[in-house]
């Protein structure tokens, strides 16, 4: 994998470049205040530059990748125009006796920071085996998630009331419920989540968007990250829950999905609490997820946004595979 991986970040790192450069171009601030048509015509800019970015970065890898989902396409649901998204099949043809991996791709996870070029953008890659990244479902849009460290894999479970959760956590690191950090997407959708949380004392630590990296957090033992035991509960999008997964079974840790939407009818399809394995059903060894920050990160993981270092481009990455979370800073000239 340590080709696949070259390549990858290689990938996530231009795009965090071209983004950076089309935001400094513009002159995006945060202190810009947008209406919606000017907010929106931001988006297709910043996605576009990344898709053709990322796009570019992978014509020329040495094996196939299929991409099986991408993010920013719901957004022809809530808005009824489509961003800009990554699709297709990139390198050697099919068919060959090379690697073939599947791929998830956001090419700008935060474009809300990225819009303003405030904290909190970054490009994001996940791959996995051929046929082992589940698919965008065309029906819905979201996923409802529940992640935690491995020291809770087997412990926490969809199946299972919030509280009981919550009690599973306590018991297992011997802590008081106000030492345990959950994050969840402040959304109505998820008010019985939040009231739950909020009646059992944790740390409640609400966001208006952006759960993917959280959540690669809420999979590291917190004994790595010095940041609290974290976990993610509630309803967010669905190819960030693709994207997280990868990183979740590399790490060994607690991950359950199951799909979700607003329509009664449809959400009786998704019923079935999906594990790890049902997400991410490929082996463990192609387990692969790259992040490169475009603007800096200074909530989850400190780091540092693309910035101009002698004549070219810093960018720093954080990896995640069977090896560990890993976060190094790249020259591009």
């Amino acid at each position: 994998m340590d080709q696949v991986k070259k390549y990858i970040t290689r990938a996530t790192e231009l795009t965090a470049i071209s983004v950076y450069k089309l935001i400094k171009a513009k002159g995006f601030s945060a202190q810009d205040i947008l209406e919606e048509e000017e907010s929106l015509k931001r988006e297709r800019l910043i996605d576009q530059a990344g898709v053709d970015a990322m796009a570019t970065a992978l014509t020329d890898i040495p094996f196939v990748l299929e991409i099986v989902g991408s993010e920013g396409r719901k957004h022809v649901h809530q808005y009824g125009e489509a961003l800009p998204t990554l699709m297709g099949t990139f390198g050697p043809a099919p068919g060959g006796t090379g690697l073939k991996l599947d791929m998830v791709n956001d090419v700008v996870e935060g474009s809300k920071a990225a819009k303003l070029n405030s904290p909190g953008a970054v490009s994001v890659i996940a791959v996995g085996s051929h046929k082992g990244l589940m698919g965008t479902p065309d029906d819905i849009d979201y996923m409802d998630k529940l992640f935690g460290p491995p020291q809770l894999k087997g412990k926490l479970s969809m199946e299972k009331s919030v509280e009981e959760n919550l009690a599973e956590v306590v018991d297992t690191f011997k802590v008081k419920p106000s030492e345990i950090n959950v994050v969840v997407m402040d959304r109505d959708r998820n008010a019985h989540y939040i009231n739950a949380c909020q009646k059992f004392g944790v740390n409640l630590i609400l966001i208006k968007a952006g759960d993917f990296m959280p959540s690669i957090l809420s999979f590291m033992d917190p004994k790595d990250h010095q940041k609290g035991i974290h976990l993610i509960i509630g309803i967010g999008g669905f190819e960030e829950g693709i994207l997280a997964a990868v990183a979740g079974k590399a790490l060994g840790a607690a991950c359950e999905g199951r799909g979700w939407t607003a329509d009664p009818e449809i959400f009786k399809r998704y019923a079935k609490v999906w594990s790890v394995n049902d997400l991410v059903s490929g082996k463990l060894d192609d387990c692969l997820v790259s992040i490169s920050a475009i603007t800096d990160d200074n909530k989850w993981f400190d780091l540092s946004g693309v910035s101009e270092k002698d004549g070219g481009h810093e960018v720093t990455t954080l990896t995640v595979d069977k090896s560990g979370v890993k976060i190094n800073k790249q020259s591009h000239h």
